[in-house]
């Protein structure tokens, strides 16, 4: 073969990757996703530039379907990376890859609170209702280490119920997701108002999370709120100097 014929050779072959890279179905991200991952592709049409998909959250035994389809597309913003829109989405967030890693922009996702259910059979048994606001800056995501310290997610529940209580609203609470050490996520849960007090702190790596607080009713609330709080509190942990003992594993 002369060198001629093997440069054409070789450029019809990077044609062919490069139409077939434009045609990659997008049922390709279902398989290509952790299984133990909080986050699933449930169905997925179109290609990787240009499709939908239906997403679930949740760990593998407790996902819950999200009602519309997410969408993203390829554009050209400052290079080439797609655009992703969902109902949800305060607007487009692109996504951007580079040789260093991937560029997300911030964006605000708002949910409804019985998402939490999800998380953990207890959380699903107390019926959590209210909005729920997961909040993230422009994010760069790449394998080397990152400096720890660097906010990753801030997540409101604003307004929160549940259904073992009649006392409405809960509060608003805040948890921030910062990046820790050895690639950890380090998490702190706070209360910003609200007759019933949660707060705690823990860790997020490939091992699972591990988390630890205390729930419970507010020393300057009446007899009534604590009553009502009584039921809820029993449901979320064992008790301890008038706390319900949070663990999640």
């Amino acid at each position: 073969m002369t060198r001629r014929t093997a440069l054409r050779v070789a450029g019809l072959a990077l044609l062919a990757c490069g139409v077939a890279a434009l045609i990659l179905p997008a049922r390709w991200i279902m398989a290509a996703l952790p299984a133990d991952w909080p986050l699933a592709v449930v169905d997925a049409r179109g290609t990787i530039w240009s499709g939908s998909a239906t997403l679930a959250v949740g760990p593998p035994a407790r996902r819950r379907t999200l009602p519309q389809p997410v969408h993203w597309r390829l554009a050209f913003p400052s290079g080439p990376g797609l655009i992703v829109s969902h109902p949800w989405l305060g607007g487009p967030v692109s996504v951007t890859p580079s040789w260093k890693g991937i560029r997300v922009s911030a964006q605000t996702l708002q949910l409804p609170a019985a998402v939490l259910g999800t998380l953990d059979a207890r959380i699903a048994a107390i019926g959590p209702a209210g909005e729920l606001s997961v909040k993230w800056p422009a994010t760069f995501i790449a394998p080397a280490r990152q400096d720890a310290g660097a906010r990753l997610l801030d997540i409101e529940w604003r307004h929160a119920a549940s259904s073992l209580t009649p006392i409405r609203p809960l509060g608003d609470y805040v948890l921030a997701l910062k990046r820790g050490a050895h690639g950890q996520a380090d998490l702190l849960l706070r209360t910003r108002q609200g007759p019933l007090r949660l707060d705690g702190a823990g860790t997020l790596d490939s091992r699972g999370l591990r988390f630890d607080g205390t729930a419970q009713a507010d020393p300057a609330a009446d007899a009534h709120t604590h009553a009502g709080l009584h039921d809820l509190l029993a449901a979320l942990g064992p008790q301890k100097n008038n706390q319900a003992l949070l663990s999640f594993r």
